[in-house]
C-alpha cells in the first residue's frame, strides 16, 4: 500500500491513520528513503531466552500443553 504524504511546518507526519503499530525501527538510506520497521523491545533476560534453542522449545512446549488443556466451567 501505497500514500501520499507531506510534511507539516514542523517537518513532521502524522502516521496514525497507516501505523498498525506504537514502535517502530526508523532506517533512513542514502537515497533518503525512510524505512519504519515494527519493533519491540526485550529484556537481556527475554532475548537470551529467544536466543537458548532448549530454553525456546521448552517455552513452546508448555504452551502448546496449556492451549490443549480444557478450560474449567465456573
Amino acid at each position: 500500500m501505497s500514500t501520499y504524504m507531506t510534511l507539516d511546518s514542523r517537518k513532521r507526519i502524522s502516521l496514525a491513520t497507516i501505523a498498525t503499530r506504537d514502535s517502530y525501527k526508523v532506517t533512513r538510506e542514502p537515497s533518503g528513503r525512510i524505512i519504519l520497521d515494527p519493533a519491540v523491545v526485550l529484556t537481556e533476560d527475554e532475548l537470551s531466552v529467544l536466543r537458548d534453542p532448549a530454553t525456546r522449545e521448552a517455552v513452546t512446549a508448555a504452551a502448546q500443553s496449556t492451549e490443549r488443556r480444557p478450560r474449567r466451567r465456573l
